[in-house]
């Protein structure tokens, strides 16, 4: 999705004007799928799965910009890029207060994916993933990483609970629970946001994509995706930077 003529239209509105001969399959954005309701806004980069003739087709994909073909291959020099860049941001250590600020080689790397998301998102013409190689570095990645560090982390933890008895183990379920309940009321009663929506970007700002997953499932719906993307963007960096700060504060 490219033009600028249809960012910002619901589906039923670009179905009306330029859909005929043409039925929209599946709607994602940002891997995510989304609900296919006629009232459903339409940004930039998501991609629109669509089925029909050949001619009506092409000309769909006129209208929207850029068609995206199924691919085996991946953009290896967006990939290497990304680690280079990455890997230089979370070398910089900025000192404010004393506190040496850092992203380390994953936050800094986070970042530069960050960074190369938002340009293949403004330019999609390059840094094509396959969808398979994109499960690979979120799912088996991300249980990967939680598995290293719960055996790096596992024998400190044991000596940790040793020494202070349950009260580290009820600290950590108040200091999980506190800020998603703080969420959902201050999501409900002052930003009057779909409980749906809600819940899909608190797992965003928890950064849980199995949660999402969870939520998608009880819900039996998608819409929990659309409030998922940007909270968890944020809460990535956020993640990375505030970890060293509490640190050193401690």
């Amino acid at each position: 999705m490219l033009r600028r003529e249809a960012v910002g239209k619901t589906l039923g509105e670009i179905s009306l004007e330029h859909g005929h001969g043409c039925f929209l399959r599946k709607i994602t954005r940002q891997g995510h799928e989304l609900p296919l309701a006629r009232n459903t806004l339409v940004h930039k980069c998501d991609v629109l799965q669509v089925a029909g003739a050949q001619k009506d087709v092409e000309n769909f994909v006129k209208f929207l910009g850029y068609p995206e073909r199924p691919t085996t291959t991946t953009d290896m020099i967006m990939v290497g890029w990304g680690c280079v860049l990455g890997t230089l941001i979370g070398l910089i250590a900025i000192p404010v207060a004393g506190i040496p600020i850092t992203l380390g080689v994953g936050g800094g790397i986070l970042v530069a994916g960050l960074v190369f998301g938002w340009l293949r998102s403004v330019h999609p013409t390059f840094g094509q993933i396959p969808s398979g190689a994109q499960w690979i570095f979120t799912d088996l990645g991300l249980n990967l990483f939680i598995a290293c560090v719960g055996l790096a982390a596992g024998p400190s933890a044991v000596d940790a609970l040793k020494a202070t008895g349950g009260a580290l183990f009820i600290a950590g379920i108040i200091l999980t629970l506190v800020p998603h309940v703080s969420g959902i009321i201050f999501g409900r009663r002052v930003l009057k946001l779909n409980p749906v929506l809600l819940f899909g970007a608190l797992t965003g700002a928890g950064t849980v994509t199995a949660a999402l997953n969870a939520i998608k499932e009880e819900a039996d719906s998608s819409v929990p995706a659309l409030g998922y993307t940007v909270p968890y963007a944020f809460g990535n960096v956020i993640l990375t930077v505030w970890g060293t700060v509490l640190v050193n504060l401690m």
